[in-house]
């Protein structure tokens, strides 16, 4: 029994729910829905929803292409070899198919599904793990999308005089902070502090279960004043919601850059660029790649986690420039 959605731009139909899939193949349903509530007990929620589309992929697939699978016990090395370039052919969200990295994802997803329910002991797992470590297909490591200092201070100045004052706290909070999108989205109201005689920024726990303190450029702290006494309620939990009291979402905080960067002159900006641009500064300026990882909230544990992804940073380094100043900080605070 097949199963498929609504069809995609390239003909193939979008991913069924699990209701679909159980009435397909009840048991190997069965089985990918108790490995989830599994690992949503020790991973959080936005790693569980990946896994549950990830594996909601490969059921698709096991329905569509593979109907003599009806238990997870029974998916061989073809099947993998099957699903690799079915995989590949599906759409993407906004585009007609999925990206490397997409790819990459959800093969290593499921490979770890495999892998685990065989580490488990569990009688739904193959005779053997039937995915490798080669099965993922090697992704380009291009230099960090940072803008260079000339487009950083553009996009500066641009915020600066936009008439909505959300939009310059919104970029100059990124650009000289780098925090992660949803960290700036939920800062609590306390989160600016007094510790010594200056002003830090606590982000909470997020994506590394660990909470920071970063230092607040006098400059910015002004700003977020500024914007708090004029818009936000004393009451309302959230430091930088929107005018209206709720909270900013991705989309609305890439429109606010985006807004800021037409005004400049400047191409299409993701907000996550920000936080490339204030890394790579920092190394330019001699900071360790030790206190950058602290500063962007990166775990670094030995000297091979911080070759593999802050080498990139080390590459886009300028030599010689050095300045004892936090990067960004001082540029373009009129």
């Amino acid at each position: 029994m097949a199963v498929s959605g609504p069809r995609g731009a390239n003909g193939m139909g979008t991913l069924p729910g699990w209701a679909g899939l159980e009435a397909a193949i009840p048991q190997v349903a069965a089985t990918m829905r108790r490995y989830l509530t599994q690992i949503g007990c020790v991973l959080r929620p936005g790693s569980v929803g990946g896994a549950d589309l990830a594996l909601r992929c490969f059921a698709a697939f096991l329905a569509q292409a593979a109907p003599e699978v009806t238990s997870i016990a029974q998916v061989t090395r073809r099947h993998i070899e099957d699903y690799k370039p079915w995989l590949a052919a599906r759409p993407g969200q906004n585009k007609p198919q999925l990206t490397p990295g997409t790819i990459v994802h959800r093969l290593g997803t499921l490979r770890m599904f495999f892998i685990r329910i065989d580490e488990w002991g569990w009688d739904e797992a193959p005779p053997r793990v039937p995915m490798f470590t080669g099965d993922l297909p090697r992704q380009d490591h291009p230099l960090p999308k940072a803008l260079d200092d000339a487009s950083a201070a553009k996009l500066l100045r641009a915020a600066q005089n936009d008439k909505r004052l959300l939009v310059r706290v919104t970029v100059e909070m990124l650009l000289r902070t780098g925090l992660r999108v949803s960290e700036y989205t939920s800062l609590r109201a306390d989160a600016v502090v007094q510790i010594g005689a200056g002003p830090w920024l606590h982000v909470p726990v997020g994506k590394l279960r660990e909470d920071r303190y970063l230092p607040l450029h006098p400059h910015l702290t002004a700003l977020i004043d500024q914007y708090r006494a004029a818009h936000v309620d004393p009451s309302n939990p959230l430091l930088l919601p929107r005018e209206n009291g709720k909270a900013a979402d991705r989309h609305a905080v890439t429109r606010y850059i985006n807004k800021a960067g037409a005004a400049a002159g400047l191409p299409h900006i993701h907000p996550h660029q920000l936080r490339h641009t204030l890394a790579t500064q920092a190394i330019n300026r001699g900071m360790s790649l030790e206190a950058i990882a602290a500063m962007l909230g990166h775990y670094v544990g030995d000297p091979c986690q911080v070759g593999h992804g802050w080498f990139r940073y080390r590459r886009a380094a300028v030599a010689g420039e050095r300045f004892s100043s936090w990067p960004i900080s001082a540029q373009v605070c009129s």
